[in-house]
């Protein structure tokens, strides 16, 4: 495998939206390794923007099988605030609408922005927690209603014999 990542790390060397590292977990890398969770060896994970858990790459190992995963699934044209080169529509439609703002509008912006994302992580929180409350009280309900078919089973079966 090491002779296919070396070769796909030398064909995206200077790509803007891809890298491909390699981190040795025996070594100096150990506290890289432990931190997103590798636990055996050979590892590949990949991260997409933003993303900081990052997957597991569960696919071949050999050269085009990875070059064709960071294809599909890396390799994409991040977005240039300033040229909008490599920007989806929505992302252009935002950019125009900043056009023309002072720095500490934009900073204003970003802070309204920012508040508004915590705002939202909060409140996923609390529907999470909610959800999960939510299950686990269904699950235990279900667990019980399961005891008692099964028991209300068993009696059938005994009312059964008894009647013969």
């Amino acid at each position: 495998m090491k002779p296919a990542w070396d070769r796909l790390g030398s064909e995206y060397k200077d790509s803007a939206s891809v890298m491909i590292v390699d981190v040795d977990c025996t070594a100096e890398g150990s506290g890289t390794c432990n931190k997103v969770g590798v636990q055996g060896y050979p590892t590949i994970k990949y991260y997409n923007a933003g993303d900081k858990k990052g997957k597991d790459y569960q696919g071949g190992r050999d050269y085009d099988s990875l070059k064709s995963f960071v294809s599909k699934t890396l390799d994409k044209p991040l977005c240039d605030a300033v040229t909008k080169k490599g920007c989806a529509k929505n992302e252009i439609d935002f950019l125009k609408k900043m056009d023309g703002k002072s720095k500490a509008e934009l900073k204003a912006e970003l802070k309204t922005k920012t508040e508004e994302l915590n705002s939202i992580k909060a409140e996923m929180k609390t529907a999470t927690k909610e959800f999960n409350a939510k299950t686990q009280a269904w699950k235990k309900r279900q667990a019980v209603i399961n005891r008692a078919n099964k028991l209300l089973g068993d009696l059938i079966k005994a009312s059964d014999k008894s009647e013969l």
